[in-house]
């Protein structure tokens, strides 16, 4: 039986894990292990709808999460210029743009979409970009953006709250004995305990030690480096994640109460760092401060789940933010891990064996959704040119891409229990690049779910009717409203 866990690292993988442990045990000593003299990058993070079970999982509110962290809602990522310069696409994050026909299963109203060839902006709501709805006061409203500094503060706070001991320290060695971890040795004190968490971020302290291996994914993703920088609040705050197109890579922009944060992410084998930086500057109407400059390869450890060890965090996975899933990916890893931890002692090591079969097909995923926003029509530059000949294609996507871009990606395609994306989200970004043969799909549409078209129709009116009521508010006024209302009302 465990009875004490030690996590190092408290950024926000840390903290998330240390708080769903807390809310499933608790009994369960939990010590966090962090360093101030490695900082954050406090620019800005938008999350997956995993979150919402997080907040559910650890009883935290709608209203203290956004005052304390600054938080925004997410309706969506909206992608500039990634098919060439001027092109637009949205991918939807909000649950009431898309609803399945009971009868057949299918998003009936966006493959009619894409049998009609019409542009993939036609199913966002006209005031989706800037505005929501004037009571979103739900956490079914599913995604956010955070400021990464308040939202530190939020969950350390939390942590304190909860009977988690954080402990400010440098941890400079492992002691390992016949393959398990038995404590970590800080500066300061030894930390002990029967289970470790390593969210030590691109070091690896613990998994390293643990002779784990990283399984590189750059030839399938090749962005290596990003720049990332604050810029100063706006009155106006959009609803979405800018995902805009630059020449050897993209750029982030996200919008929080008080600032956004921005970032390059590129590939230095195509762009200096230098002109890198011009060209993330140029970006802008005004001087910016760079906060930080990263450098990372994209892949994932071979063992999620190593002896006595789980990696999460940039410890576990890394792959560029494009769709914000380093949150959700823990997030997922901590609802499993804290199900199989009830099963696991130094014997029996097959919950660990299951949890990392699982997560690695979550990973792959992962992976295979991210490498499909590359696969453009943009060849305008070096590095868009190459990525439409040069990449690496997946197995998943070498296996199916050709076969989706004719026939649609379906649910039968997706393993349910061990994917964060599915076909809707391929749906959108495949539509949004013009991958598919409009000819065919229309065909396939007409012939074979022309019955969903009343279906169609009266979710077109609805949407209509939300729209034309007027409810929907400035973003800012939504976030203002709830931050004047009482605690308990969400």
């Amino acid at each position: 039986m465990i009875k004490s866990i030690t996590i190092l690292g408290g950024g926000t993988a840390g903290l998330i894990s240390a708080l769903m442990l807390r809310s499933t045990f608790n009994s369960l000593k939990i010590t966090i292990v962090e360093s101030s003299e490695y900082g954050i990058v406090g620019v800005g993070e938008g999350s997956t709808e995993h979150w919402v079970g997080f907040m559910d999982h650890c009883d935290i509110s709608v209203y203290d999460l956004i005052k304390e962290t600054g938080a925004t809602y997410k309706t969506g990522i909206n992608f500039q210029d990634w098919n060439g310069i001027g092109t637009c696409y949205w991918h939807s994050l909000a649950e009431n743009v898309f609803e399945q026909d009971s009868q057949t299963g299918v998003y009936a109203n966006l493959i009619k979409q894409i049998a009609d060839n019409a542009d993939p902006l036609e199913s966002v709501l006209p005031t989706a970009l800037n505005s929501i709805h004037s009571e979103p006061f739900h956490k079914s409203f599913a995604q956010y953006h955070f400021d990464t500094n308040k939202l530190n503060m939020f969950l350390h706070k939390l942590c304190m709250e909860r009977n988690i001991q954080v402990i400010d320290d440098i941890v400079e060695n492992v002691t390992i004995r016949d393959g398990f971890v038995i404590n970590l040795v800080g500066k300061k004190q030894s930390y002990t305990s029967d289970f470790f968490i390593d969210s030590s971020g691109f070091r690896r302290v613990i998994d390293s030690k643990l002779q784990g291996a990283w399984i590189d994914c750059k030839k399938q993703l090749p962005m290596n480096s990003a720049y990332a920088a604050p810029s100063p609040y706006e009155e106006n705050i959009p609803s979405h994640t800018l995902a805009k197109a630059l020449s050897s890579g993209w750029m982030w922009r996200i919008p929080t109460q008080d600032r956004f944060g921005n970032g390059y992410v590129y590939c230095d084998d195509f762009i200096s760092d230098d002109d890198a930086e011009i060209e993330f500057r140029n970006q802008f109407q005004h001087d910016i401060e760079i906060a930080k400059r990263i450098k990372f390869n994209a892949g994932y450890v071979d063992k999620f789940w190593n002896k006595n060890c789980l990696s999460v965090g940039l410890s576990g996975m890394f792959v560029e933010p494009l769709e914000a899933t380093s949150i959700g990916f823990t997030i997922q890893q901590m609802f499993s891990f804290c199900s199989g931890i009830l099963n696991w002692d130094k014997q029996n090591q097959i919950p660990a064996k299951t949890y990392n079969l699982d997560f690695k097909k979550v990973a792959e995923n992962i992976i295979d959704f991210v490498q499909l926003h590359y696969i453009t029509k943009r060849s305008d530059t070096e590095f868009w040119k190459w990525v439409s000949t040069g990449i690496e294609l997946t197995d998943f996507n070498k296996e199916n891409l050709e076969n989706f871009k004719n026939t649609l990606p379906g649910r039968y395609n997706f393993n349910y229990n061990y994917t964060m994306f599915k076909e809707l989200n391929w749906l959108q970004v495949m539509h949004g690049l013009g991958m598919f043969n409009i000819e065919k799909i229309n065909k396939l549409f007409y012939d074979n779910l022309s019955h969903t078209i009343p279906f169609i129709e009266n979710v077109k009116k609805q949407q209509e009717y939300y729209s034309s009521q007027n409810d929907y508010v400035p973003h800012r006024q939504a976030l203002n409203t709830i931050l004047e209302r009482e605690t308990n009302e969400y």
